[in-house]
C-alpha cells in the first residue's frame, strides 16, 4: 500500500469485525465493508456505482449496494480479496485476522494507531521492527527460499557498514531500489555491499542492473516489468522507512529523485539497535508464540529500555544540539539553556524519556529557527517558489506533503508571522515525512492582529468540492471555536479551483456554515504567486509585506461577497482585488 496512512482506514473498518472469526464469509464481508466505507474503490465500475462514490455523504453506499459492487466484479476467489486487504495489517502487527487463528484482534499497537493523537513515527518504528521473514504466520517467504531477515534492521546494518566502507554516504534512489528489496537474508549484507560498490564502478549501469536482476529472479532474459517492480518496491519501502525518523531522505518535491542515509541525529540509537539485533529473523516455537509477540507492544525490546543506554541517547541529543548551537551561532533562551544543562546521570528512566522528548522538541525548534533565518532573506528561494506555483503541470507531480511544505515556506518568507505551524509530521530536520492527517488543518497561522488556517490541495477534479469543501469549513470552524476572540481567516490554495468548490465557499462566506458565516479566501497557485511577486518587488524597494497588508487583501475578498449576486462574480472579483491591492502597495 503506497500510502501508509491508508492502513489506518483499513484498520478502522476491520475494528467493526473485532471479536468475530475470519472464515471465508467474513473475508468477503470485510471487503464489502471497505467498499461501503469508500476505503476501497474497485476499478471499471458502471456509472451508477461511480456516482455513489462521488456523493459527499459518507453514508451514501448501503451494505447491499456495496455487496452489489463487489459481486459485479465476479472475482474468481472472492474471499481472497478480503485476505489481501487484511494482509498488511497482519504483517505489520496492527491486527490478527486469519481463518483458524481465533477471533479477530486489533493489537495494542493497532489501537494506538486508531487513537486520535497517535504518533505516526513511533507507530511505524515499532511496527517495522516486528516485520520479519520467515515467520510462523506466513509461508510466502520461507527459509527454504533463502529468507532470514528483519528488513528494517538489516537495512540499517547495510547503510551503516556501507558508509564505513565507501566514501559516498547513503544510497540514491536507483541503488536503494535495486539492492534493498533484493536483500532477503541478513547473511547477505556484506555481499550486497560489494555489489553496490561494484555497481558504482560499472561503466554500463543499465547492463549491470539487467545482469543483477536476472541472477536474482533466476530468469533470462529478464523482463523490464520485473526491474520496474523493484523500483516500485523501493519507492514504497522508503515511504515506510522514513516514517520512523531513523532514515534521512533528501528528495525533490515530485519524489522522482531522492537519496537516503542514516539519520545523523539518531546515530547512537541506530548503533544500539544494530548491536542488539543482527537483522536475522527471530525464532518462535509455534504460531501462538509469534501471535503473542505481535500483540505485545513492549516487543521487541529496545536497547534503550535499559537505563544506561537511555542515558547515552540523552547525552547524544545534548551533543547534537550543542553542535548546532555552536555551528549556527544561535542564542537560546534561559529556559532552553536550563533544559540543555540538565545532567542525564541524575535522572530516572521515566525522567530520561521525558527529557529526551524535550531535547528532540528543542532540536526541531532550533532547526526551524535556522530555516526561518535563512529563508526570509533568500531571494533565489522566493523566486523558485513563485516559478513552481505558476507551473501547474509540474505542481501536480508534487507529493501532498511537499506541496504543503511549498506553501508553508512561502508563508514563512512573508516574514511577519508570530508562528506558522504546518501539521504534517516531520523528521528531525523539520522536513515532512507525510502529509497532514485528515482530521487536522494543513497549516495554522498566527499573526498579531489576526489568525488563520491555510488548506491546500492538489486535487483539481470535480471531486475537489467533495474532498475539500466540507473538511475545510469544518477545520475552520474548529479553529474559530478555539480562538473565538480573534479575527479568523482561511486561505485555500489549489492549482485550479473547481466551480463547485467556489460555489460552496461562496455560500459559507456570504451566508453561513452551520449558522455562522466564515472568512475563506480561495486562491489558485498562480494568484498566490502574484502575492509573492508583490513581496519580491517590495524587497527591491527595501520594503516588506506586513501581516496588516495581508489582512487588508483577505478582508477585501471576503467583504465584497456581500455586494455580489453570485459565486461566479465573486470568482471574477478575486484577481481584480489582488491587482488593486498589488498596485496600491507598489505605488505607495
Amino acid at each position: 500500500m503506497r500510502n501508509p496512512e491508508r492502513l489506518r482506514d483499513f484498520l478502522q473498518v476491520l475494528k467493526r469485525l473485532e471479536g468475530q472469526e475470519f472464515p471465508p464469509e467474513n473475508q468477503v464481508k470485510y471487503q464489502v465493508l471497505l467498499i461501503q466505507a469508500k476505503v476501497y474503490k474497485p476499478t471499471m465500475l458502471p456509472e451508477i456505482y461511480k456516482n455513489l462514490f462521488n456523493d459527499p455523504n459518507p453514508n451514501s453506499i448501503s451494505y447491499e449496494q456495496a455487496q452489489a459492487i463487489f459481486n459485479i466484479k465476479e472475482y474468481e476467489d472472492p474471499p481472497m480479496r478480503g485476505r489481501q486487504s487484511v494482509n498488511p495489517l497482519n504483517k505489520l502487527g496492527f491486527a490478527i485476522a486469519r481463518a483458524g487463528s481465533g477471533p479477530i484482534r486489533i493489537t495494542e499497537l493497532g489501537n494506538k494507531f486508531l487513537a486520535g493523537d497517535y504518533d505516526i513515527s513511533s507507530i511505524f518504528f515499532k511496527s517495522l521492527l516486528k516485520l520479519q521473514f520467515p515467520n510462523p504466520w506466513s509461508d510466502d517467504f520461507s527459509a527454504q527460499h533463502g529468507f532470514n531477515i528483519m528488513p528494517f534492521v538489516a537495512s540499517l546494518h547495510l547503510l551503516h557498514r556501507l558508509n564505513q566502507q565507501s566514501g559516498s554516504r547513503g544510497l540514491d534512489k536507483r541503488e536503494f531500489s535495486i539492492f534493498i528489496p533484493t536483500l532477503i537474508s541478513a547473511d547477505q549484507i556484506d555481499q550486497q555491499i560489494e555489489k553496490i560498490i561494484d555497481f558504482r564502478k560499472a561503466r554500463n549501469k543499465e547492463a549491470f542492473i539487467q545482469n543483477f536482476a536476472s541472477q536474482f529472479y533466476q530468469v533470462t532474459p529478464i523482463p523490464q516489468k520485473a526491474i520496474n517492480n523493484l523500483f516500485d518496491y523501493g519507492d514504497n519501502t522508503i515511504r515506510y522507512f522514513r516514517l520512523t525518523k531513523y532514515f534521512k531522505v533528501i528528495a525533490d518535491p515530485t519524489g522522482a529523485h531522492w537519496h537516503v542515509d542514516l539519520e545523523p541525529s539518531r546515530i547512537v540509537e541506530i548503533e544500539q539497535l544494530i548491536n542488539a539485533y543482527d537483522g536475522k529473523a527471530l525464532e518462535f516455537d509455534n504460531l501462538n508464540a509469534y501471535l503473542n509477540y505481535l500483540s505485545n507492544i513492549t516487543k521487541p525490546e529496545l536497547p534503550w529500555e535499559e537505563i544506561t543506554k537511555l542515558k547515552e541517547v540523552a547525552t547524544s541529543w545534548q551533543k547534537n544540539i550543542n553542535s548546532t548551537i555552536a555551528d549556527e551561532k544561535i542564542t537560546i533562551s534561559p529556559h532552553d539553556s536550563k533544559l540543555f544543562g540538565i545532567k542525564p546521570d541524575t535522572l530516572s528512566k521515566t525522567q530520561l524519556n521525558k527529557y529526551i522528548s524535550q531535547l528532540q522538541d528543542l532540536n526541531r525548534a532550533l532547526k526551524d529557527k535556522i530555516k526561518k533565518t535563512r529563508i526570509v532573506n533568500d531571494i533565489d528561494k522566493l523566486t523558485s517558489i513563485i516559478t513552481a506555483l505558476k507551473d501547474v503541470r509540474t505542481l501536480r507531480k508534487y507529493s501532498p506533503e511537499q506541496f504543503e511544505k511549498l506553501i508553508a515556506d512561502a508563508l514563512l518568507i512573508i516574514n511577519d508571522e508570530m508562528k506558522i505551524q504546518p501539521n504534517y509530521p516531520v523528521d528531525d530536520n523539520g522536513e515532512p515525512i507525510s502529509h497532514a492527517p485528515a482530521n487536522k488543518t494543513d497549516i495554522e497561522c498566527f499573526y498579531k492582529s489576526f489568525d488563520g488556517i491555510c488548506e491546500v490541495t492538489l486535487n483539481c477534479s470535480k471531486l475537489q468540492w467533495v474532498l475539500e469543501g466540507q473538511p475545510v469549513m469544518r477545520h475552520l470552524r474548529d479553529f474559530e471555536k478555539e480562538r473565538n476572540d480573534r479575527n479568523i481567516f482561511c486561505l485555500f490554495i489549489a492549482p485550479t479551483i473547481h466551480n463547485d468548490t467556489l460555489s460552496q465557499f461562496w455560500i459559507c462566506v456570504k451566508y453561513e456554515y452551520d449558522g455562522i458565516s466564515q472568512k475563506i479566501i480561495p486562491l489558485t497557485t498562480s494568484l498566490f504567486a502574484k502575492v509573492l511577486e508583490t513581496l519580491l518587488e517590495l524587497i527591491k524597494q527595501n520594503k516588506r509585506l506586513s501581516h496588516k497588508d495581508m489582512e487588508i487583501l483577505y478582508a477585501m475578498i471576503v467583504d465584497e461577497s456581500t455586494h455580489l449576486p453570485g459565486f461566479s462574480q465573486w470568482a471574477a472579483f478575486i484577481p481584480k482585488a489582488l491587482n488593486q491591492w498589488q498596485n496600491t502597495l507598489l505605488t505607495s
